[in-house]
């Protein structure tokens, strides 16, 4: 079930825009730099579904000419004189900054939709400086910021920051042998140790105690068991992404910090609760289409779904503590935010993008990095994957596909086998993770957006397992808490029928469309026209198999993509 709500992040890649001022122009002519509208509009795309509202969610407008100054100032320059605004991010605008003496360094405003203001920014700033000051990650270093957009001259939330050298992994990866890969996964897995070697006492995100109203200091619990004082440093409110997507953001609900693992997954359930009721038009699925014959999904639906896992959750958490402890991680290792020696590229240099970055129970943390996920059997257990005893029988076409899966598969046995060796917590925690309790646990925390047909059939094939779900043998056997009458059931079962329909509908679209499919909602501006194109013959052939207006009315009120 997991598979059918995981999206993996295939990063796109464009040239830079980039303004150039010849050294020797006065400052008063930078005020040009405000003119440049692309620095303040989202460029990277083109969103096929509610265009004009997810460009909205991504235009910020600050003064340039200040965040220049203020980047020069940063390293005592006299003047910026180049800027190139890097390919849009989902959330930000990151920019490279060169003055007159000839040092490069990296400003970064955040979107309306990063996350909250002030502690979006302040969150990312000390846990760069947490994490690279006290776990001994290479991270860039601040060298200035603010988070409060009302209280400096550049109208905006910004980040300065180092760049950070080499290359970025999605530059060599592919062109990089099998030896050198796995010397990438024993780095990565070693960094991974050292965040394991230090927990938290609460729940949220990292802040300095200056900028969070929780002002009691933070607790770190070192691998031994010892405790130690940091000052400097405050949990507060979390700053994940699930707590702002899809309208989150401007809704009033408990972000934390909180005391313990059952708070927080308790928190989790609120927080959907309350978003379902709170907001204006409930989001649409990005794995499903809704029209005749498929599920329809209500705010009574996903409620009741949710109370469900209200009414599960103390259950469902792991009985191992050390798994639940908190930890500060990073969770979006893809090729793009691991930079790499060019002359030698199994050194990493440097690990960027720490925005949204939350302390944690293990088990939230506990999956592979994202670059090396492949499409494919995923690989369990600590054995090396075989490549097919028939393989010589092969073309040579699935000869190549077949040794290019097994070399992904290697990689990930390998990831398994060091973190089972030398982290063994973080393996426990990646075996909870194939678990159903978890899987629900996962499910749920993104009921506002879709899954509630699926998760109450969840909650039905974990009754007829519960003698043997460990948390309830931990608690004393209690009867299974959630109660469905057979009329419930007999919807459900509809409602389950309908939804699979749904999402079988979405993936022919998806596989129809082929590298043209807009992953997130975006495609490049040479592929606009033709995605949309194919969109609109999707959607033909859908209408050509109905057989009433009124269903035909159905489909183009429910159709997902602009017309």
């Amino acid at each position: 079930m997991r598979r059918l709500f995981t999206q993996s992040v295939r990063p796109f890649k464009w040239s830079r825009l980039s303004i150039v001022f010849r050294p020797g122009f006065s400052r008063s002519l930078h005020k040009n730099w405000n003119s440049v509208n692309d620095f303040f509009q989202y460029t990277r795309g083109r969103f096929v579904s509610n265009e004009e509202h997810e460009l909205s969610i991504r235009r910020v407008k600050f003064d340039m000419n200040e965040l220049a100054r203020l980047a020069a100032d940063s390293v005592g320059s006299r003047e910026c004189v180049h800027i190139e605004k890097f390919p849009d991010g989902m959330f930000n605008k990151t920019f490279l900054f060169t003055m007159a003496n000839g040092v490069e360094v990296v400003g970064k405003v955040p979107n309306p939709n990063a996350g909250q203001p002030h502690f979006t920014t302040a969150s990312e700033v000390a846990t760069m400086d947490f994490v690279r000051n006290v776990l001994g990650t290479p991270v860039p270093r601040v060298l200035a910021w603010s988070s409060k957009a009302g209280e400096n001259s550049v109208g905006a939330e910004y980040i300065i920051m180092e760049k950070v050298t080499g290359v970025q992994l999605s530059h060599v990866w592919h062109n990089m042998g099998i030896e050198d890969r796995f010397e990438i996964v024993k780095a990565i897995s070693g960094y991974q140790r050292s965040w394991s070697s230090t927990s938290f006492t609460k729940y949220g995100s990292l802040y300095y105690s200056c900028d969070t109203d929780y002002q009691k200091e933070c607790v770190l619990v070192k691998s031994d068991g010892t405790h130690a004082k940091e000052p400097r440093f405050a949990i507060g409110p979390s700053t994940g992404r699930d707590q702002a997507d899809h309208g989150r953001v401007s809704i009033d609900f408990d972000r934390g910090p909180w005391d313990d693992a059952f708070q927080y997954r308790r928190a989790v359930g609120l927080r959907e609760i309350t978003s379902v009721q709170s907001i204006g038009d409930l989001p649409r699925s990005p794995l499903s289409l809704y029209g005749p014959d498929t599920y329809h999904p209500t705010r009574a639906k996903k409620l009741a779904a949710l109370h469900s896992y209200l009414q599960l959750v103390r259950y469902l958490l792991p009985t191992d503590k050390t798994i639940m402890a908190p930890f500060l991680w990073h969770s979006d290792l893809h090729t793009e935010n691991i930079f790499v020696n060019p002359e030698r590229p199994t050194e990493v240099l440097g690990i960027i993008d720490w925005q949204s970055t939350e302390v944690l129970p293990l088990f939230e943390h506990a999956r592979q990095p994202y670059f090396l996920d492949y499409d494919g059997p995923s690989v369990e257990g600590l054995e090396p994957p075989t490549l097919p005893e028939n393989i010589s029988e092969f073309s040579s076409a699935k000869q190549l596909e077949a040794k290019r899966l097994y070399m992904s598969m290697s990689l990930s046995a390998l990831y398994r086998n060091l973190t089972y060796r030398d982290n063994p917590v973080l393996y426990k925690a990646m075996e909870f993770r194939q678990t159903k309790c978890f899987e629900m646990m996962l499910l749920a925390q993104n009921l506002l957006v879709d899954g509630e047909a699926l998760y109450q059939a969840s909650v039905l094939d974990l009754e007829k397992e519960w003698p043997d779900v460990p948390g309830a043998q931990a608690l004393g056997n209690p009867p299974f808490p959630v109660r469905l009458s057979a009329s419930e059931v007999r919807s459900l079962e509809k409602d389950v029928s309908g939804a699979i329909l749904g999402m079988e509908l979405m993936a022919d679209i998806k596989n129809s469309l082929g590298e043209l499919w807009p992953e997130k909602g975006v495609v490049r501006h040479g592929q606009y026209n033709d995605t949309k194109t194919l969109l609109n013959q999707a959607k033909a052939r859908m209408h050509d198999r109905l057989k009433s207006s009124e269903e035909n009315c159905a489909w183009e009120y429910s159709w997902p993509f602009d017309s």
